[in-house]
Protein backbone atom coordinates (compact mmCIF):
# COMPACT_ATOMS: atom_id res chain seq x y z
CA UNK A 1 0.00 0.00 0.00
CA UNK A 2 1.41 3.37 -1.07
CA UNK A 3 1.99 5.88 1.74
CA UNK A 4 2.92 9.23 0.15
CA UNK A 5 2.91 11.12 3.47
CA UNK A 6 5.66 9.03 5.09
CA UNK A 7 8.64 11.14 6.15
CA UNK A 8 6.98 14.42 5.17
CA UNK A 9 6.88 17.63 7.23
CA UNK A 10 3.75 19.64 6.46
CA UNK A 11 3.39 23.15 7.87
CA UNK A 12 -0.04 24.76 8.23
CA UNK A 13 -0.30 28.54 8.38
CA UNK A 14 -2.66 31.47 7.78
CA UNK A 15 -4.42 34.44 9.33
CA UNK A 16 -5.30 34.43 13.02
CA UNK A 17 -8.60 32.67 13.60
CA UNK A 18 -8.71 31.00 10.18
CA UNK A 19 -8.79 27.54 11.75
CA UNK A 20 -5.21 26.25 11.42
CA UNK A 21 -5.31 24.21 14.62
CA UNK A 22 -8.66 22.66 13.72
CA UNK A 23 -7.40 21.71 10.26
CA UNK A 24 -4.28 20.10 11.75
CA UNK A 25 -6.36 18.16 14.27
CA UNK A 26 -8.63 16.86 11.52
CA UNK A 27 -5.62 15.93 9.38
CA UNK A 28 -3.93 14.10 12.25
CA UNK A 29 -6.94 11.91 13.00
CA UNK A 30 -7.64 11.16 9.35
CA UNK A 31 -4.02 10.19 8.65
CA UNK A 32 -3.96 8.08 11.81
CA UNK A 33 -7.06 6.26 10.54
CA UNK A 34 -5.10 5.60 7.34
CA UNK A 35 -2.52 3.82 9.56
CA UNK A 36 0.04 6.61 9.62
CA UNK A 37 2.06 7.40 12.73
CA UNK A 38 1.46 11.13 13.16
CA UNK A 39 3.67 13.66 14.95
CA UNK A 40 2.01 17.02 15.62
CA UNK A 41 4.26 19.93 16.57
CA UNK A 42 2.52 22.89 18.21
CA UNK A 43 4.80 25.79 17.30
CA UNK A 44 2.43 28.58 18.35
CA UNK A 45 3.86 30.14 21.52
CA UNK A 46 1.07 32.71 21.79
CA UNK A 47 -1.86 30.28 22.12
CA UNK A 48 -1.96 29.23 25.81
CA UNK A 49 -4.44 26.40 25.28
CA UNK A 50 -2.52 25.02 22.37
CA UNK A 51 -3.82 22.25 20.18
CA UNK A 52 -4.02 19.65 22.99
CA UNK A 53 -7.72 20.29 23.63
CA UNK A 54 -8.67 19.79 19.96
CA UNK A 55 -6.43 16.75 19.56
CA UNK A 56 -7.22 14.93 22.80
CA UNK A 57 -9.75 17.02 24.73
CA UNK A 58 -7.02 17.83 27.25
CA UNK A 59 -6.65 21.14 29.11
CA UNK A 60 -2.99 20.39 29.84
CA UNK A 61 -0.29 20.18 27.22
CA UNK A 62 3.07 18.39 27.45
CA UNK A 63 6.24 19.94 28.85
CA UNK A 64 7.77 22.63 26.63
CA UNK A 65 10.04 20.96 24.08
CA UNK A 66 12.50 23.86 24.14
CA UNK A 67 13.54 22.71 27.63
CA UNK A 68 14.77 19.41 26.20
CA UNK A 69 17.24 21.43 24.13
CA UNK A 70 18.41 23.61 27.03
CA UNK A 71 15.75 26.33 27.11
CA UNK A 72 16.35 29.99 26.33
CA UNK A 73 19.85 29.86 27.83
CA UNK A 74 20.99 27.61 24.98
CA UNK A 75 18.51 28.10 22.15
CA UNK A 76 18.50 31.50 20.45
CA UNK A 77 16.25 33.10 17.84
CA UNK A 78 17.31 31.91 14.36
CA UNK A 79 17.58 35.53 13.22
CA UNK A 80 20.16 36.30 15.94
CA UNK A 81 21.84 32.91 15.64
CA UNK A 82 21.06 31.03 12.41
CA UNK A 83 23.11 28.00 13.51
CA UNK A 84 21.15 24.72 13.52
CA UNK A 85 19.46 23.36 16.64
CA UNK A 86 21.56 20.85 18.60
CA UNK A 87 21.13 18.57 21.59
CA UNK A 88 22.44 19.81 24.95
CA UNK A 89 25.61 17.68 24.92
CA UNK A 90 26.06 17.15 21.19
CA UNK A 91 27.27 19.55 18.51
CA UNK A 92 25.71 17.61 15.63
CA UNK A 93 22.80 19.55 14.06
CA UNK A 94 19.37 17.98 14.53
CA UNK A 95 18.83 18.49 10.79
CA UNK A 96 21.67 16.01 10.15
CA UNK A 97 21.32 13.72 13.18
CA UNK A 98 17.55 13.55 13.45
CA UNK A 99 15.68 12.97 16.69
CA UNK A 100 14.74 9.45 17.72
CA UNK A 101 11.44 9.37 19.62
CA UNK A 102 13.01 6.94 22.07
CA UNK A 103 15.42 9.64 23.32
CA UNK A 104 12.61 12.05 24.27
CA UNK A 105 11.34 11.62 27.87
CA UNK A 106 7.56 10.97 28.03
CA UNK A 107 6.76 14.27 29.79
CA UNK A 108 7.64 16.12 26.58
CA UNK A 109 4.80 14.65 24.52
CA UNK A 110 1.27 13.31 24.66
CA UNK A 111 0.41 10.14 22.77
CA UNK A 112 -2.85 8.49 21.89
CA UNK A 113 -3.42 5.82 19.26
CA UNK A 114 -0.34 6.69 17.18
CA UNK A 115 -0.74 10.48 17.39
CA UNK A 116 2.14 12.18 19.20
CA UNK A 117 1.75 15.81 20.28
CA UNK A 118 4.69 18.07 21.12
CA UNK A 119 4.51 21.72 22.23
CA UNK A 120 7.56 23.82 21.48
CA UNK A 121 6.71 26.18 24.35
CA UNK A 122 4.42 28.99 25.47
CA UNK A 123 4.93 32.53 26.70
CA UNK A 124 4.48 32.08 30.46
CA UNK A 125 5.86 35.24 32.11
CA UNK A 126 5.78 39.00 31.64
CA UNK A 127 8.88 40.26 29.78
CA UNK A 128 10.34 36.77 29.36
CA UNK A 129 11.34 37.60 25.80
CA UNK A 130 10.09 36.89 22.30
CA UNK A 131 9.24 33.47 20.94
CA UNK A 132 12.22 33.44 18.55
CA UNK A 133 14.06 30.61 20.33
CA UNK A 134 10.95 28.45 20.06
CA UNK A 135 10.89 29.15 16.33
CA UNK A 136 14.30 27.51 15.99
CA UNK A 137 12.97 24.35 17.64
CA UNK A 138 9.98 24.39 15.28
CA UNK A 139 12.29 24.84 12.30
CA UNK A 140 14.72 22.03 13.11
CA UNK A 141 12.77 19.42 15.11
CA UNK A 142 12.97 16.59 12.59
CA UNK A 143 12.13 13.11 13.84
CA UNK A 144 13.48 10.08 12.02
CA UNK A 145 11.31 7.06 11.32
CA UNK A 146 8.12 6.03 9.58
CA UNK A 147 5.72 8.89 10.28
CA UNK A 148 4.26 12.16 9.00
CA UNK A 149 4.85 15.43 10.84
CA UNK A 150 2.25 18.23 10.99
CA UNK A 151 3.38 21.67 12.18
CA UNK A 152 1.13 24.38 13.62
CA UNK A 153 2.63 27.88 13.69
CA UNK A 154 1.58 31.30 14.96
CA UNK A 155 -0.82 33.45 12.96
CA UNK A 156 0.37 35.62 10.11
CA UNK A 157 3.77 35.60 8.43
CA UNK A 158 6.38 36.39 11.10
CA UNK A 159 7.58 32.78 11.07
CA UNK A 160 8.68 33.26 7.46
CA UNK A 161 10.97 36.06 8.64
CA UNK A 162 12.63 33.54 10.97
CA UNK A 163 12.95 30.83 8.35
CA UNK A 164 10.73 28.31 10.13
CA UNK A 165 9.64 26.91 6.75
CA UNK A 166 13.20 26.00 5.80
CA UNK A 167 12.90 22.26 6.46
CA UNK A 168 9.34 21.46 5.36
CA UNK A 169 8.09 19.54 2.35
CA UNK A 170 4.73 21.22 1.89
CA UNK A 171 3.03 24.40 3.09
CA UNK A 172 -0.73 24.48 3.51
CA UNK A 173 -2.37 27.90 3.81
CA UNK A 174 -5.79 28.02 5.49
CA UNK A 175 -8.08 30.80 4.25
CA UNK A 176 -11.28 31.90 5.96
CA UNK A 177 -13.90 34.18 4.33
CA UNK A 178 -12.14 37.49 5.03
CA UNK A 179 -10.29 39.98 2.85
CA UNK A 180 -7.30 39.89 5.22
CA UNK A 181 -7.04 36.12 4.89
CA UNK A 182 -6.85 36.38 1.11
CA UNK A 183 -4.14 39.05 1.36
CA UNK A 184 -2.07 36.95 3.75
CA UNK A 185 -2.42 33.91 1.47
CA UNK A 186 -1.11 35.99 -1.43
CA UNK A 187 1.84 37.19 0.65
CA UNK A 188 2.64 33.67 1.83
CA UNK A 189 2.58 32.38 -1.75
CA UNK A 190 5.04 35.12 -2.72
CA UNK A 191 7.34 34.30 0.22
CA UNK A 192 7.27 30.61 -0.67
CA UNK A 193 8.33 31.39 -4.23
CA UNK A 194 11.25 33.42 -2.83
CA UNK A 195 12.45 30.49 -0.76
CA UNK A 196 11.99 27.99 -3.57
CA UNK A 197 9.14 26.06 -2.01
CA UNK A 198 7.04 24.97 -4.97
CA UNK A 199 4.59 22.92 -2.93
CA UNK A 200 2.33 25.53 -1.40
CA UNK A 201 -1.43 25.02 -1.51
CA UNK A 202 -4.48 26.67 -0.01
CA UNK A 203 -7.58 25.31 1.68
CA UNK A 204 -10.76 27.33 2.12
CA UNK A 205 -12.24 27.02 5.60
CA UNK A 206 -15.51 28.00 7.36
CA UNK A 207 -17.29 28.43 4.02
CA UNK A 208 -21.03 28.84 4.63
CA UNK A 209 -22.59 29.33 1.19
CA UNK A 210 -21.97 28.56 -2.49
CA UNK A 211 -21.82 32.28 -3.19
CA UNK A 212 -19.10 32.73 -0.57
CA UNK A 213 -17.17 29.81 -2.05
CA UNK A 214 -17.43 31.23 -5.58
CA UNK A 215 -16.20 34.66 -4.47
CA UNK A 216 -13.21 33.20 -2.65
CA UNK A 217 -12.25 30.92 -5.53
CA UNK A 218 -12.55 33.77 -8.02
CA UNK A 219 -10.27 36.00 -5.92
CA UNK A 220 -7.68 33.26 -5.60
CA UNK A 221 -7.81 32.60 -9.33
CA UNK A 222 -7.06 36.28 -9.97
CA UNK A 223 -4.03 35.95 -7.71
CA UNK A 224 -3.00 32.67 -9.43
CA UNK A 225 -3.17 30.76 -6.16
CA UNK A 226 -3.99 27.05 -6.26
CA UNK A 227 -6.73 25.69 -3.99
CA UNK A 228 -7.03 22.02 -3.05
CA UNK A 229 -10.54 22.16 -1.66
CA UNK A 230 -13.15 23.57 0.67
CA UNK A 231 -13.91 22.81 4.31
CA UNK A 232 -17.49 23.93 4.83
CA UNK A 233 -18.81 25.59 7.97
CA UNK A 234 -19.43 22.91 10.58
CA UNK A 235 -21.40 23.61 13.77
CA UNK A 236 -19.70 20.70 15.53
CA UNK A 237 -16.25 22.06 14.78
CA UNK A 238 -17.21 25.54 16.02
CA UNK A 239 -18.71 24.03 19.18
CA UNK A 240 -15.53 22.04 19.87
CA UNK A 241 -13.50 25.22 19.52
CA UNK A 242 -15.78 27.06 21.93
CA UNK A 243 -15.96 24.31 24.56
CA UNK A 244 -12.33 23.23 24.26
CA UNK A 245 -13.24 19.64 23.46
CA UNK A 246 -11.91 17.05 21.03
CA UNK A 247 -13.09 17.30 17.43
CA UNK A 248 -15.53 14.59 16.35
CA UNK A 249 -17.11 13.40 13.12
CA UNK A 250 -18.79 16.03 10.98
CA UNK A 251 -18.98 17.81 7.63
CA UNK A 252 -15.53 19.34 8.08
CA UNK A 253 -13.90 15.95 8.60
CA UNK A 254 -15.45 14.56 5.42
CA UNK A 255 -14.30 17.62 3.46
CA UNK A 256 -10.79 17.24 4.87
CA UNK A 257 -10.63 13.60 3.77
CA UNK A 258 -11.06 14.72 0.16
CA UNK A 259 -8.40 17.41 0.56
CA UNK A 260 -5.92 14.91 2.00
CA UNK A 261 -6.43 12.73 -1.09
CA UNK A 262 -5.54 15.72 -3.26
CA UNK A 263 -2.47 16.50 -1.15
CA UNK A 264 -1.33 12.88 -1.58
CA UNK A 265 -1.59 13.26 -5.35
CA UNK A 266 0.77 16.23 -5.21
CA UNK A 267 3.46 14.74 -2.95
Amino acid sequence: MSKPFLGKRILVCGKGGCGKSSIISLMAHILRDETYRVIVLDGDASNPGGIARLMFGSTQGPKALIRFFGGRKKVECPVDDPAPLTRINDTAPITEKNIDLAEIPPEYFMEKENIFLFQVGKIEQFCEGCDGPMSKVTRDFIVKGQHVQLIDVEAGIEHFGRGVEQNVDLILVVIDPTFESLLIAEKITHLCSQMGKARVYTVLNKVQTKEMESIMLAELKKKKIETLGVVHFDDELIKAGLMGTQLREGIAREDMKMIIKKIAENL
